[in-house]
């Protein structure tokens, strides 16, 4: 992949330069021209290495403040947000375990994992097992939902699998946690496979999930495609998690080079409610420019 990508930042480059000197001078020295397309491409050649070698990997920890009007009791509690790992090729199991024994070390209270986890049938039930052991760390436990990626696998297998361990895992759903009382509402909705009518179905997801829920309790959202921020500002939600995006995998100065989506990177505020798009932990293909993996912890306040 890293040479597929160099070899189209080479040929846009011969592009560019030969439709430079058609236009300026035909007739000029091809050594020149030769000796300056290779000049060129040496500051290329260093950023496909550093994307594909050194920034992929270096999995950076980005924490947040939410300030929650009614968090009441569950004021200072940490939620760790997980997504888009894509266990696989790029993301080994030994990686997973040294990313979720850092995630337990910062002691958050619950880990929230948002789709595009399980991408490997090989290894789907090994790294299912991997995470479901550390359940017990997280004081309020695990929370999953459905990323795309996981129904282009063996879905039926990674629904097994999951049901052996102690995740919760929320499709459509939510769970309420009480503290005294004070209700905490953990809220999934699954992914919309249909595009065409992937808005509606998102609507559909959202009113089933919400259903039951306390309307003063704090809501967290768990979502995989940040389309759902813009359901969770319409519910009032005071925290929505999302991935998907990966930020757009190649950025500068912070901001995506190819949007693509509404919501692509970072934190997002509208009335008070916070909707979050994680660049996620993974990659797509193995290059990152000026858009790390993260991992994510937030903190109501």
């Amino acid at each position: 992949m890293t040479e597929i990508f160099f070899s189209a930042f080479a040929l846009i480059v011969n592009c560019i330069i030969k439709i430079y000197y058609i236009i300026t001078d035909a007739s000029v020295d091809l050594s020149r021209r030769n000796f300056l397309m290779k000049s060129a491409l040496v500051p290329i050649e260093g950023m496909v290495l550093y994307g594909s070698l050194i920034e992929k990997n270096d999995v950076v920890l980005n924490k947040y403040d939410i300030k929650v009007h009614n968090a009441g009791a569950w004021k200072d509690i940490k939620i760790a947000q997980l997504t888009d790992v894509h266990i696989g090729s790029y993301f080994s199991i030994d990686k997973l375990r040294v990313t979720m024994d850092r995630l337990a070390a910062l002691n958050p209270d619950i880990l929230a994992v948002t789709g595009d986890i399980f991408d490997d049938d090989k290894i789907n039930a090994e790294a299912i097992a991997l995470i479901g052991q550390y359940c017990g760390k997280f004081r309020y436990g695990i929370y999953y939902c459905w990323g795309n990626h996981e129904y282009m696998r063996n879905m039926t297998a990674i629904k097994k699998n999951l049901a052996k361990t102690d995740i919760h895992v929320l499709t459509n759903e939510s769970i309420i946690i009480n503290r005294g009382d004070d209700k905490l509402s953990v809220i999934g909705v699954d992914y919309p496979q249909d595009r065409e009518r992937f808005a509606m179905l998102g609507e559909t997801y959202m009113k089933n999930a919400l259903n039951g829920v306390p309307s003063d309790s704090v809501k967290i959202l768990l979502a995989h495609h940040s389309d759902f921020i813009d359901n969770a500002f319409a519910n009032h939600i005071d925290l929505a998690l999302t991935g998907h995006t990966h930020g757009g995998q190649l950025g500068i100065f912070g901001h995506p080079l190819f949007p693509g989506f509404k919501y692509v990177r970072g934190m997002f505020i509208q009335d008070s409610c916070y909707g979050y798009v994680s660049t996620g932990a993974g990659s797509w293909f193995p290059f990152r420019i000026g858009c790390p993996p993260e991992i994510t912890i937030f903190t109501l306040v």
